[in-house]
């Protein structure tokens, strides 16, 4: 299974980011701490992140990477984030009405997404937790709208996500200023401490989308490795992507620059306000 996260974050200098992050672990007869479970698409607004048995839920998010390529207004961002999620809604009730010698019906259980990105059309970040409504044998989305004075918007998936969610909300109680990569830290410190029958384990994974409609991953220094969607990466690789350390939300520059002193938000070359 999985633990899901997206939040609009705020930095110091008041300009805000959009990220999903996730766990890394995938099991059934097998563990792999290394299966990317956020897809970014062919556009640059928007990304999608999945809960649920990987033999249902990835074919949906490659189809609708597919369906977003072969259309030019939806490739090119003409058409807003909100009617690439209608379009989402309806290729995935497709996919399971197409489903065959299924062994039990398709459940709530077996799919969950987080779908978000920045709409161009209300000027603000939209972020969507798009579910299986099993009597109506359909798929609906419901749109975070808020959800603390800390935190304006963040919408969870998986079956750690209650528990992740009461974690994350106690800490915001304590007080404090607008968070920003507060719930990548929290999901750190709940990934160290899980055991390998757990369902949930391996690195953290992050996406970001910004308000001039860019998306970037970025690797993730985990274990005094740097990790890209889960994968340590070889010594030889170099990356385009920032590095981010998730224990102190401290950036580093792209291995190719060969430069990776750690950064903050007050250092002029720090790229999270890029």
């Amino acid at each position: 299974m999985t633990i899901g996260l997206a939040w609009v974050g705020k930095r110091k200098d008041g300009r805000e980011h959009l990220y999903l992050a996730s766990d890394s672990r995938v099991t059934g007869g097998q563990r792999l701490d290394a299966c990317p479970k956020i897809l970014t698409l062919p556009r640059s607004d928007c990304a999608i992140c999945f809960a649920g048995e990987t033999a249902a839920s990835y074919p949906m998010m490659i189809q609708l990477a597919h369906a977003i390529a072969a259309h030019e207004p939806a490739r090119e961002r003409n058409l807003d984030i909100a009617r690439v999620k209608s379009h989402l809604l309806r290729v995935f009730t497709d996919l399971v009405e197409r489903v065959r010698d299924a062994v039990l019906p398709f459940a709530k259980e077996d799919a969950q997404f987080l779908f978000a990105g920045y709409s161009w059309l209300q000027k603000e970040f939209r972020i969507w937790t798009i579910h299986y409504v099993e009597d109506k044998k359909r798929f609906e989305a419901r749109e975070a709208l808020t959800f603390h004075r800390r935190l304006s918007k963040a919408a969870f998936i998986g079956d750690w996500s209650k528990a992740f969610r009461s974690r994350l909300v106690k800490k915001l109680n304590a007080g404090g200023p607008p968070v920003y990569l507060e719930p990548l830290q929290l999901l750190s410190e709940v990934l160290e401490s899980t055991k390998l029958s757990d369902t949930i384990g391996g690195p953290p994974q992050l996406v970001r989308i910004t308000q001039h409609m860019n998306t970037r991953p970025l690797c993730v220094r985990w274990n005094e490795e740097d990790t890209l969607f889960g994968r340590p990466l070889f010594d030889y690789e170099n990356t385009d992507y920032w590095i981010v350390d998730p224990n102190t939300g401290k950036f580093a520059r792209p291995r190719k620059f060969g430069n990776r002193t750690a950064l903050t938000e007050d250092d002029d070359s720090y790229e999270g306000g890029a």
